[in-house]
């Protein structure tokens, strides 16, 4: 305890509040910046899968339309990878896709 603090306790424990309501306003203005950078990724992220999504489905429609494969034979190897990792719920694993490839 410092000599001001020890003769003027309730100045001291006002500065000490002062402060403390300073680094509450600086770690609120880091936490909104914060939540503003994941929205941007967030928003880049949608923006990626949306275009993949319409990739897909463009590549779908072409290999059906040649004849190299039909949609059917596609949702068939869908219903094949989903199971692959044990959990039949319309998803597959990056890490199973990644080494499917090796």
């Amino acid at each position: 305890m410092e000599f001001f603090d020890w003769f003027f306790p309730e100045q001291a424990q006002a500065a000490h509040l002062r402060s403390l309501a300073r680094r509450t306003q600086r770690r609120e203005r880091r936490s909104i910046r914060n939540r503003s950078d994941i929205n941007k990724r967030v928003d880049s992220l949608e923006d990626d899968v949306g275009y993949m999504a319409l990739l897909l489905g463009t590549l779908i429609q072409k290999v059906d339309e040649k004849g190299l494969v039909t949609r059917a034979e596609v949702r068939e190897a869908i219903s094949e990878l989903d199971a692959i990792d044990g959990v039949k719920n319309g998803r597959l694993d990056v890490n199973i896709l990644k080494g499917m490839g090796q």
